[in-house]
């Protein structure tokens, strides 16, 4: 009997947590943009950056910084970061590297004139790119609110990113009878194997 009890409660803490989590969405981020060349629809809505000329390498560029807030009583569980190389009017970007974290992790590259993401694909569609946070990452910016994103473009042309969204998977903070009902069956269990 206090087998099956003890089984009970740990199987009904289990699906609690494993349902409540189920039950949140993800958030979606998109950058707020810094200044760049963005003149007309839909470009308003994307980045493409100003003309280098290659007269200065590599050249340095603040695309934008992603703000969001993590609702009370949940906590983020991972992040990706992702976009496309090219946008609505370009199919692909001048040579670039995308960083986040003040410049200190490299999430997307387009290093060849011969590759897509600088060319564009032969049926237009965009090159994507994407990166995932490990937990140490996640630490770094997650308390902030924000994760800024740079660029270093190394070619001729026009860096173009389109709209990079940071999604981040967030779960309800466990509640403490929860914690406790799972403590409670785990000592059970326990105290039942010590006793045979």
């Amino acid at each position: 009997m206090l087998k099956s009890t003890a089984s009970a409660l740990i199987i009904s803490a289990a699906l609690f947590v494993a349902l409540s989590g189920a039950a949140k969405a993800d958030i979606f981020v998109e950058p707020t943009f810094d200044p760049s060349n963005q003149t007309s629809p839909p470009d308003t809505t994307d980045y493409e950056g100003p003309f280098f000329d290659g007269t200065a390498s590599p050249y340095d560029i603040t695309i934008g910084t992603l703000n969001f807030t993590v609702p009370a009583n949940e906590y983020v569980t991972g992040g990706t970061i992702s976009g496309t190389f090219g946008d609505a009017n370009y199919s692909g970007t001048a040579l670039v590297d995308l960083f986040v974290l003040g410049g200190s992790t490299e999430v997307g590259e387009c290093d060849s004139d011969t590759a897509f993401c600088a060319l564009g694909t032969p049926d237009g569609s965009l090159v994507p790119w994407s990166y995932t946070f490990d937990a140490a990452q996640l630490g770094d910016f997650v308390s902030s609110g924000s994760l800024d994103l740079t660029a270093i473009q190394t070619g001729f042309g026009v860096t173009v990113v389109g709209t990079p969204t940071l999604d981040l998977a967030v779960a309800p903070t466990p509640e403490p009878a929860s914690i406790f009902t799972l403590a409670g069956g785990l000592l059970a269990i326990a105290a039942l194997r010590r006793r045979k």
